[in-house]
């Protein structure tokens, strides 16, 4: 069973699938943790904490006029209740933001009176109803509020300068937080897509881990169960027969030991020669006569590697179902594609596709390739077809 026991040494290239999916997630990802970190910092930005340390500007104008107890007072009260809804504006979403944010606006024309720098509130009433989503609502709630503010201002006989800087400081705040709110959206979506990339690239190895080791252990544990039988009955008609099978056997399972480690690390699959001799020795074993056609047929590695697959889960289900006498296998190249047929002379008869055949037939759509399933002569014929040129 040197066949059986080699099939691991070969690699193949079906796994390419997930591994190329994973390495393209992890060219998708910032390409460092320092990278990453620095797309963490611009997201927390959007923490609302960190733009309080513009409110002390709220004290600059009594640098130049000191003010009375009654002003300090009244500014303090002001302040606290700025705070409130600065707190409960950034506990909102969406349009509900827009009621904490007029209240501020009218705070701060409510501040005029006691001496403090009361644009600063009002930047601030602008600068949170920009958080309104989605931002086409914002924008007109945004524009009324700069508008109010700008026309206190003018109403306060402000020189002219002051109030264009206002519009214009306003509208830079206002759109350097949309602006920023927009870049740490797009950062979470790019996230839960890199997410879901890696989610998707996880369920793909999975799967072909599980096709692998169906595909990989079906015939070889079907191997060591024929021939631990048949060593039972020789053992005591024929004791070196029985130890000749004995040791077959151990070889088989090495061989399925070696298999699991290659499938595991995505280097699974022999060459389509090395299967089809394996193929011959596994019928023999089962007593099932084996014919080959076209075997010397040049096949591209790639699609060797797919077709050898589909050849050793056919061949299994020969050896457990069909209860055949003879079987073939056939290699032809036709009309641009390499068809791989194996015909049994079994009881044939309608079935079910088990886990088995479907992973055949997803592996060998993912070759460009079809599966056929019908019935042959006097059995059941297994048609796999992968294109003549590598892909």
């Amino acid at each position: 069973m040197a066949g059986t026991a080699g099939l691991a040494a070969e690699p193949g290239l079906t796994a390419a699938g997930p591994q190329a999916s994973m390495a393209a997630m992890r060219q998708a990802a910032p390409s460092s943790a320092s990278e990453q970190r620095w797309y963490q910092r611009i997201a927390d930005v959007q923490r609302p904490w960190i733009w309080l340390i513009y409110l002390p500007l709220f004290g600059v104008t009594w640098l130049v006029e000191r003010p009375s107890l009654r002003d300090l007072i009244a500014s303090g009260a002001g302040l606290i209740l700025f705070l409130a809804l600065y707190v409960c504006a950034s506990r909102q979403r969406g349009v509900r933001i827009i009621l904490p944010a007029v209240l501020m606006l009218l705070l701060s024309f409510a501040m005029i009176p006691f001496g403090g720098n009361w644009t600063v509130l009002a930047v601030y009433a602008c600068s949170t109803a920009a958080e309104v989503r989605p931002a086409r609502k914002a924008v007109p709630i945004v524009a009324m509020l700069v508008l109010a503010s700008v026309a206190a201002a003018i109403a306060l006989r402000t020189p002219w300068y002051f109030v264009a800087m206002l519009a214009v400081f306003e509208t830079m705040v206002v759109y350097a937080k949309m602006a920023g709110m927009a870049l740490g959206e797009k950062h979470g979506a790019l996230l839960k897509a890199q997410e879901e990339v890696r989610l998707l690239a996880q369920e793909a190895e999975r799967e072909r881990i599980a096709r692998d080791l169906h595909d990989l252990l079906g015939r070889t544990l079907t191997l060591i169960a024929l021939k631990s039988d048949l060593a039972g009955r020789l053992l005591h008609a024929d004791a070196d027969a029985a130890a000749r099978e004995i040791s077959e056997v151990a070889e088989t399972a090495r061989g399925a030991l070696a298999e699991v480690r290659a499938t595991v690390s995505g280097m699974a699959h022999a060459g389509l020669a090395r299967e089809i001799e394996a193929s011959r020795a596994a019928l023999a074993t089962a007593d099932i006569a084996c014919e080959v056609e076209g075997e010397g047929l040049p096949v591209p590695a790639a699609n060797g590697a797919v077709l050898a697959m589909a050849l050793r889960e056919a061949i299994t289900n020969v050896i457990r179902h069909a209860e055949a006498s003879r079987c073939r296998i056939q290699l032809v190249n036709d009309a641009g594609e390499i068809r791989l047929n194996v015909t049994d002379d079994g009881q044939g008869g309608s079935f079910q596709e088990g886990a088995g055949l479907q992973g055949m037939r997803a592996r060998l759509a993912a070759a460009g390739g079809r599966l056929r399933i019908g019935a042959g002569a006097g059995g059941t014929e297994i048609s796999a077809a992968v294109p003549a040129a590598a892909s």
